[in-house]
């Protein structure tokens, strides 16, 4: 019995430092980056409202259902996008560099790429 007594608050530390660990966030990489990047550039050029909120977060608009008014007005014709560069900025956060033709004009744009509670998301609509 004593020797229980001695034992038990050693397994109680461990089963604690044990459950710590496996509640880290799991870290993204390079690849899951470039694929959510990727996603979001092609619902641009196809015009998938849909995909685009899904796959980013525009600052512009806290209510989604507004967000995705305001995109099925959108009269640029988008093609072309491409993924130049991605550099990681942090454990939550990533910089991306895309280039794209906006209507006939070829232009390169930045993007972060934020970790949120749902998820990594591309960040839109910031001032550049």
């Amino acid at each position: 019995m004593f020797r229980i007594k001695k034992i038990m608050p050693l397994v109680i530390l461990m089963f604690i430092f044990l459950t710590g660990c496996s509640t880290k966030t799991a870290l993204a990489s390079d690849e899951e980056i470039t694929n959510l990047v990727n996603n979001y550039l092609e619902a641009l050029e196809s015009r998938d409202i849909s995909s685009m909120v899904k796959y980013a977060d525009d600052i512009r608009f806290p209510d989604k259902d507004e967000q995705k008014e305001q995109y099925s007005s959108i009269d640029g014709d988008i093609t072309d996008t491409k993924l130049i560069e991605l550099q990681k900025v942090n454990e939550t956060e990533f910089e991306v560099t895309v280039e794209l033709v906006d209507n006939g004009e070829l232009v390169n744009l930045k993007f972060p790429v934020k970790k949120q509670k749902k998820g990594w998301k591309v960040i839109v609509g910031q001032d550049t």
